[in-house]
């Protein structure tokens, strides 16, 4: 008997693999196809995507704060720095030589300035003098030269400081 009995009909023996194979694929496609399997899986990928993004969002968000923050706390330290360069410094000897050399900075500025007019033969003001110094410059002429000098270099830790006409340069002997 080459006949074979199945739900879906009889068939030959050859057939009978082939017959009972396509019904195995067509009830595995049946059941991946469903509609509601569909529905689950892409609701299930919606919610992920959107906490992924949401939760992206949120750090970007808070990295920029950070570095908002980071970068503007910064600035404000360094110009706290430079306003008040003696702010952290403990050390009291260190602190009176810092002042020292600012106020003997200060002082060559000023002299350097006088030098400046002294070369464009500009007539040096009595105001233009360190601000610590209330004695007016000392002021040599020799020849064609004009020096002046400090008046008390003592007060800033100095033998002599003088500028002449023939350079804006200010020395300063120690």
């Amino acid at each position: 008997m080459c006949a074979n009995f199945l739900d879906s009909g009889v068939f030959c023996e050859k057939c009978v693999s082939a017959a009972e194979t396509e019904d195995f694929v067509t009830a595995q496609s049946s059941k991946l196809n469903k509609v509601e399997i569909d529905l689950v899986l892409s609701k299930h990928a919606e919610d992920k995507k959107a906490e992924q993004d949401g939760g992206g969002k949120r750090k970007d968000s808070l990295v920029l704060w950070l570095g908002f923050a980071g970068g503007s706390s910064m600035i404000f330290i360094s110009l706290l720095l430079y306003a008040f360069p003696m702010l952290f410094q403990v050390d009291a000897e260190a602190a009176a030589a810092f002042e020292a050399s600012q106020k003997l900075e200060h002082c060559r500025l000023v002299f350097e300035q006088i030098g400046y007019r002294l070369e464009d033969g500009v007539p040096i003001e009595p105001e233009l003098r360190c601000a610590d110094t209330n004695v007016p410059n000392i002021v040599e002429r020799s020849g064609d030269t004009v020096r002046v000098l400090l008046p008390n270099p003592s007060d800033y830790g100095v033998t002599a400081m003088y500028v002449s006409n023939d350079t804006h340069e200010v020395v300063v002997e120690r």
